[in-house]
């Protein structure tokens, strides 16, 4: 059984996000504490306490279902959420946010798609380019992500 067995692809919201090849489910009754490296897919039915990042695979995408809740950062490609995050969204393609969706944290993206009766509860912030949201990420790298912003702003000028 494949995921899209399981998330069914008549709703436009998730042919966006239909799942093939390796996919990777935290399921309804589970928790899970600890960060999630993961590649290809991974779709959150249950709980999460940690952060989700992807290895750096351009085509993964992470789905928050309806009754996934994550406390910690998500880091993906694509990015769909039904379902609770309490930290920063970080997007370097797309994020789908549903209507059932409820953010506490800010979300950076590239392209978005918001439905009516979403909740954000933080700012939306458009990358500028596919690691700007990243930048932003951590603060071990101020010092280099100040530079680098200073080398811009200086040749721009």
């Amino acid at each position: 059984m494949k995921i899209t067995d399981i998330i069914g692809t008549n709703n436009p919201l998730d042919k966006s996000v239909a799942m093939s090849g390796k996919d990777t489910v935290v399921g309804v009754n589970a928790q899970f504490t600890g960060n999630i490296m993961f590649s290809q897919n991974l779709k959150i039915s249950g709980t999460v306490k940690g952060n989700i990042d992807s290895n750096d695979d351009n085509d993964a995408q992470v789905l928050i279902d309806q009754s996934g809740v994550v406390e910690g950062d998500v880091t993906a490609p694509i990015v769909t959420l039904k379902g609770e995050v309490n930290g920063n969204v970080h997007s370097t393609n797309k994020i789908v946010i549903d209507a059932s969706a409820l953010i506490t944290g800010n979300v950076y993206y590239d392209i978005l798609e918001m439905h009516g009766g979403a909740t954000v509860n933080g700012s939306l912030i458009r990358n500028m380019g596919k690691t700007a949201g990243l930048l932003e990420k951590t603060n071990e790298n101020d010092d280099k992500s100040t530079s680098f912003l200073q080398s811009i702003d200086k040749q721009e000028k």
